[in-house]
């Protein structure tokens, strides 16, 4: 039987698939389908909106944004596009999300639907015709990450700037106490962490393919990988061995690219500050730079915090913030801070008042003060994957905090992530909208640059800054050639302006700082924009 698997895209607290994310579930149940001797073709939903149609007897779709956010480029597939692909596929069909039980009522033609793992599922589906919500067994999760690996190079993205979501456990130590009442990750139960030498082998096999970037993800907290006391206590001590063995084997292999991570629990950087300071110090070392550790504070309300059993308080998170930036804000070779803090608020938690977010915007005040930095701040609304929460009741409260934050902490972030003069290395660019085109470095949320030209998507390129808005930066090509460049980039350039850019282009062609200074005739301005040109003379870069 040939099997169609339909990626439409997931999108959880510890596994992203959106492009340029490749998740882990789409190459696990290719390598049980091989596993099970049957054929297969992987379709994105992207292909199929582009007009490509499923030819498998069994369609199997795997989709599900537990935490949808903005995408650049693509989205996940929604529940209206499941019922129109659903009812307009003739044979039999599987449906698999990690949000199964909160959207099983709400679409209809469905023959099977999974919430646990859909490797698993699709395995004893064609092995004895008979499908089972269990669990993988560790010896399937490592042959079928592997046997799987080449159904990434029928990706749109590969092999740039296609990530694989690499596993590294499942399940949250904090499991005992249930762990955050919105997450679904506890529910697992204890922790299962792979071996280091079989995260290894997946990586080996994906580089062979062709694969150039990973994200180690797929766990509730790296800190907490292969942890000490997992089992007995909800902040286990951080295993500083496991981590550098893996590191270590990871750094030898060649043919990376990119290497980035993501989840991390405050509370445990909080309790062991030693061991949590040696692991940011091999991740500085050994990872790309840009990389971001997403702290889940959630709320900075007492009360929220406490009916949410949420796993941090203010000063932990703090303290967290403080250790990361020590040790990784510095700028590296990518250009930006080799690893920094994220932080995630959640809003629509029990115990919820028009406080909390008093709570929340005071401790974003405190951590600018500090002078630390934050990557990124990401501000969502609950949803009811594991539960029904109350209906959001502070609306307005939430969305002024949502414009403090955009408004007034964003800017200031980006500044300091990248100030004005900062160039960036190896950006691919992804979308153009006129003359404006937008490019990204790969990697854990990357930092969104509009670069004001008509540029070639899908090329890498390096950009300097000239400007900060409140999520995103603008920069120009560099160097910039400023005798071939359009009007728009030379209008960017800072103190410029569209008349200043008019008279640079009247006056072209220009081969040096003088020349630059006589079209203008104000010499500090000239002076402020050769760094960002290509000029024939010494101490300026050239085009050549």
């Amino acid at each position: 039987m040939r099997i169609t698997i339909l990626d439409g895209y997931i999108d959880e607290p510890s596994r992203l698939g959106v492009p340029p994310y490749i998740s882990s579930y789409p190459r696990y149940v290719a390598g049980a389908i091989t596993s099970a001797s049957h054929d297969y073709e992987y379709l994105t939903i992207d292909r199929l909106r582009s007009g490509q149609g499923p030819k498998g007897q069994l369609l199997f779709v795997i989709f599900g944004a537990l935490v949808p956010g903005k995408y650049l480029r693509s989205m996940p597939m929604s529940l209206q596009e499941l019922g129109r692909i659903l009812s307009e596929y003739q044979g039999e069909k599987v449906v698999w999300s990690p949000a199964a039980l909160a959207q099983k009522d709400r679409i209809s033609g469905i023959e099977y639907i999974s919430g646990c793992d859909p490797d698993a599922y699709i395995f004893d589906l064609l092995t004895s015709g008979s499908p089972s919500n269990r669990r993988r067994q560790a010896e399937e999760w490592n042959l079928w990450a592997t046997s799987g690996a080449k159904v990434i190079t029928h990706h749109q993205d590969f092999p740039q700037p296609l990530i694989a979501e690499i596993d590294m456990s499942y399940g949250c130590p904090r499991y005992i106490s249930g762990g955050c009442s919105f997450c679904t990750e506890p529910l697992f139960g204890k922790p299962v962490f792979r071996n280091p030498e079989d995260i290894i082998a997946e990586i080996k096999a994906l580089v062979k393919i062709g694969c150039a970037n990973f994200r180690l993800g797929g766990q509730s907290c790296i800190m907490s990988f292969m942890a000490e006391g997992v089992g007995e206590t909800e902040n286990p001590r951080p295993n500083v061995r496991a981590m550098a063995n893996l590191l270590k084997e990871i750094s030898k292999l060649e043919g990376i690219r990119v290497l980035h991570t993501d989840n991390a629990n405050p509370g445990i950087i909080a309790a062991y500050p030693e061991e949590s300071a040696q692991i940011l110090e091999m991740l500085v070392k050994t990872c790309t730079g840009g990389n971001v550790l997403s702290l889940g504070i959630e709320s900075a309300d007492p009360e929220v915090i406490e009916k949410n059993n949420l796993n941090a308080r203010p000063d932990q998170v703090m303290a967290a913030i403080k250790l990361i930036n020590s040790r990784g804000a510095r700028h590296g070779p990518t250009g930006l801070p080799m690893l920094l803090p994220g932080l995630n608020f959640l809003s629509g938690l029990e115990g919820e008042s028009r406080e909390t977010f008093e709570h929340n915007a005071n401790f974003l005040k405190s951590v600018l003060v500090s002078g630390h930095i934050l990557r990124r701040i990401n501000i969502r609304q609950v949803a009811p994957t594991r539960r029904d929460f109350p209906k959001l009741k502070h609306r307005k409260e939430f969305m002024r905090f949502k414009k403090f934050v955009r408004e007034e902490i964003d800017p200031v972030m980006l500044e300091r992530v990248t100030p004005a003069g900062t160039v960036l290395k190896n950006l691919f660019t992804e979308l153009k909208r006129g003359r404006l085109t937008f490019a990204r470095q790969i990697g854990t949320y990357p930092l969104l640059v509009g670069i004001p030209q008509d540029l070639e998507t899908g090329k890498f390129l390096d950009v300097k800054v000239t400007d900060h808005g409140s999520r995103s930066i603008t920069a120009v090509e560099y160097p910039l050639d400023i005798n071939s460049c359009q009007m728009s980039a030379l209008e960017a350039l800072p103190g410029v302006g569209r008349k200043r850019a008019a008279r640079l282009v009247r006056g072209r062609p220009l081969a040096t700082v003088e020349d630059i200074k006589n079209i203008l005739d104000e010499p500090e301005i000239a002076e402020g924009i050769v760094e960002y040109l290509s000029l024939e003379q010494p101490n300026v870069k050239s085009s050549k």
